[in-house]
């Protein structure tokens, strides 16, 4: 179901690339791009992350998941509050002109958040299958206006705005009505606020959660300094045309993150659910050497194909930027191993050094990409954005182990990454040879990962046999 989620979403998303970098020039395609980086700035600071500590507390109290539902909407409205006050930011020139578009951008902030929140009260709550309907509906007319008002009437950044707000603020009534969650928000609001004692009640409810989410307010903060900011340091360096390239070209490289997220949601609440079991340790390390397997194939073959899949997702004058996408390639995977091991935290209700390991990860950005930039121009930004990510992910697999210990297969993972840096370095400056030597680099990642997952395999089809005997 989280597959399908991720496909009507995510892969949607993905495939209206082409429609925009073909109607939009650079600069406007960048101010959309600045929306979504200022949209993942602003949704976990004005929310308060209460969309993470819903699920979570969902997922332990069932008996109270409509209070905690109540509660999470609550504070989701009064965001959409705040940023319409403080919207008049978005005037200042480190925003590239996204002022001109306040009220379209407030919309989309609304439409985003409360699509978010819906969606992760109905993982809390086991109505999974809900999910993929209402992603369906939100992408599919997100899919047709774009269309309509980007490709048939030409209103480029408008359209955009209006797109994707449509599609979410349908999804999220389908949530409310068919889904029944404003049944479940009102019952909740009955039980909180009806009766006496509702102060008491409030504060039982809201300081767990608060003390869940808030070292997720800063981590989120830090999260987005260290994967976000460049845009800005791009911006105000190399201009908003800059950025626009930048963005582009990080599509490509965000193929996997979109297939990490296909499994992330049901993966984080099996993890939820089996916390304080045995063997969760075995649990852990079996799915990271999988994923590990997966991500580092994906990542190499979307390398090896770049030039080719830049042919048909960056149109026009983005295709110069293709070349960008080896380097960015390795800063996602990074960041998708982080966010595994933001797992093993999140499960234990560690989640104060998750911010830590994240705050040396934003520096670390923040630092490399001005220094970087004026040499290297975007590709400074693009190396600044992996190194960040990989200090993050080399403190988290350290410090988790006091929490959660598991294998994560090292003889395996190190000469991969180093061969996939070998990749990505080569790719980026097109030296003699590259594609030949990135082909090598590929069969090399194949080999390497096959021997890993190899006696997983042989374990599961072991297992699968032994019961089909009994």
């Amino acid at each position: 179901m989280f597959a399908v989620n991720a496909l009507a979403t995510k892969f949607v998303s993905f495939l209206l690339v082409p429609l925009y970098t073909y109607f939009m020039s650079a600069g406007e395609y960048g101010v959309t791009d600045m929306s979504l980086t200022v949209i993942s700035l602003v949704t976990p600071l004005a929310t308060l992350s209460v969309a993470d500590a819903a699920v979570r507390f969902i997922v332990g109290d069932r008996e109270r998941g409509a209070e905690y539902a109540f509660i999470g909407f609550a504070v989701t409205l009064v965001s959409v509050l705040v940023v319409a006050l403080l919207s008049p930011v978005l005037d200042l020139g480190v925003f590239g002109g996204l002022g001109a578009y306040k009220g379209w951008f407030v919309l989309a902030y609304a439409a985003s958040a409360l699509l978010q929140l819906f969606g992760e009260v109905a993982r809390g709550t086991g109505e999974v299958r809900l999910i993929p309907v209402c992603a369906g509906v939100s992408s599919l007319i997100t899919c047709a206006s774009a269309v309509a008002l980007i490709g048939g009437l030409g209103m480029t950044v408008t359209g955009y705005f209006i797109s994707v707000s449509a599609g979410p603020l349908v999804a999220v009534a389908v949530y409310l009505s068919a889904g029944g969650m404003g049944r479940l928000v009102l019952d909740g609001a009955r039980s909180v606020l009806g009766g006496g004692a509702r102060g008491e009640r409030l504060k039982g409810l809201c300081a767990p959660m608060l003390r869940y989410s808030l070292p997720l307010i800063p981590n989120s903060l830090f999260w987005w300094v260290g994967t976000s900011i460049n845009r800005f340091f791009i911006t105000g360096m190399l201009g908003i045309a800059a950025s626009g390239m930048f963005a582009a070209a990080g599509k490509l490289p965000n193929l996997l993150n979109t297939a990490y997220s296909v499994f992330q949601q049901a993966w984080q609440l099996s993890a939820f659910q089996e916390s304080g079991e045995e063997g969760l340790g075995g649990f852990f390390s079996s799915v990271f050497r999988a994923l590990q397997a997966a991500m580092t194939v994906l990542c190499a073959l979307i390398s090896f194909l770049a030039p080719w899949l830049a042919m048909v997702f960056l149109q026009g004058e983005f295709y110069g930027a293709w070349p960008m996408i080896s380097i960015l390639l390795i800063a996602n995977l990074m960041n998708v191993f982080n966010a595994f091991y933001g797992t093993v935290y999140t499960t234990t209700m560690h989640t104060s050094y998750i911010m830590r390991t994240t705050v040396v990860g934003a520096v670390a950005c923040v630092v490399l990409t001005p220094l970087l930039s004026a040499p290297l121009g975007v590709y400074g930004a693009c190396v600044a954005s992996a190194v960040g990510n990989a200090l993050v992910f080399a403190m988290r697999a350290r410090d988790s182990r006091r929490y959660i210990r598991f294998d994560v297969g090292w003889r395996y993972l190190a000469p991969t990454l180093i061969v996939l840096m070998v990749q990505s370095a080569l790719t980026a400056v097109q030296a003699l040879g590259w594609h030949a030597i990135s082909g090598v680099c590929l069969i090399i990642c194949i080999v390497l990962q096959g021997l890993q997952v190899f006696p997983l395999v042989k374990r599961m089809l072991g297992r699968i046999k032994r019961r089909s005997a009994a």
